[in-house]
């Protein structure tokens, strides 16, 4: 069996096997307290808690990004679709007996470690064919036959001689000395209510793209220019998100996310049409949603007058 052919058959572009070795970089970096709390529930050593298997399949599925005028996350639809992508593969294994369970563990870690991937100063890993725009799945696997994939030779990150995202970024999360989560405006956008410093800083619903769209990895990878209809601000504000949350996964909708997110583009765009959709959302009863909305009707009522 060519575990490599099947993850092409379920839209994979790239697919890695890594041996299932711990994950020390991480360990310490935990300790340290230097990880955002998404991070901290990984799997740190798989031979402890994973001793059956004998391999790490990781599955790359590439995207490619929204143009810029169109406020959407590329990242999160990717993401969703190589969930449900690797899931089907993971019971297609299952049917001709191969042992699989999804391995949350520090990518980044594993990706550099054994050689495929670059570490960026903004925190994410490019890879030579896909830069950063890619959603990446791994799998705990017990294979009959392993062939585990060999290192390429990678280049120096150009890094070092960039400082394309140090100069974009609204928040001042990377520097010289790498990236800081503590202030990367992305860090506080999950749901809970935002400040307006996080605001201020959101480019696109779902998040902030402006490191990857600057960095020179990503040089060369068309955009997207068709506007998901799901997306429209005019139906996640009258709380139509149904349809949104199909694409990029029903988990992302904490304390009204979506809706939130949509009152402070809809602010960002000037879009004082959309108003009267805005007004009764500040009597909404999560806090979230009120708070972007009254963020949202301070600036639209400010461009108005």
């Amino acid at each position: 069996m060519d575990i490599r052919a099947l993850a092409a058959e379920y839209g994979f572009a790239e697919c890695y096997v890594f041996p299932t070795e711990s994950f020390k970089h991480y360990e310490r970096r935990l300790k340290s307290g230097a990880l955002h709390s998404a991070g901290k529930s990984l799997i740190s050593d798989p031979a402890e808690t994973q001793p059956w298997a004998n391999a790490i399949v990781v599955l790359i599925y590439p995207y490619r990004p929204y143009s810029d005028e169109i406020p959407v996350s590329g990242n999160y639809p990717s993401s969703n679709a190589a969930y449900h992508a690797s899931g089907k593969m993971m019971r297609k294994l299952a049917e001709i007996g191969i042992h699989a369970e999804r391995a949350e563990v520090p990518m980044r870690e594993l990706l550099i470690r054994n050689g495929v991937g670059v570490m960026l100063k903004n925190g994410l890993t490019a890879l030579p064919k896909f830069g950063t725009r890619y959603s990446a799945r791994a799998l705990f696997v017990d294979l009959p036959e392993i062939k585990y994939t060999q290192p390429e030779i990678q280049e120096a990150a150009r890094c070092e001689h960039c400082q394309a995202c140090e100069r974009i970024c609204p928040s001042n999360a990377i520097s010289k000395d790498g990236y800081d989560f503590q202030r990367c405006a992305r860090s506080y956008m999950g749901g809970d209510p935002m400040e307006n410093w996080v605001m201020d800083a959101m480019t696109c619903i779902l998040g902030c793209e402006l490191c990857q769209k600057v960095c020179p990895y990503n040089i060369g990878i068309e955009p997207l220019l068709e506007m998901p209809e799901a997306f429209r601000l005019e139906s996640l504000l009258s709380g139509k998100v149904k349809p949104a949350l199909e694409i990029v996964g029903k988990n992302l909708n904490k304390q009204g996310r979506l809706m939130q997110h949509a009152c402070v583009i809809a602010a960002k765009q000037g879009r004082a049409d959309l108003i009267p959709l805005i007004e009764p959302l500040c009597e909404d009863s999560r806090e979230g949603v009120r708070v972007a909305a009254e963020y949202a009707l301070k600036k639209l009522y400010a461009d108005r007058d």
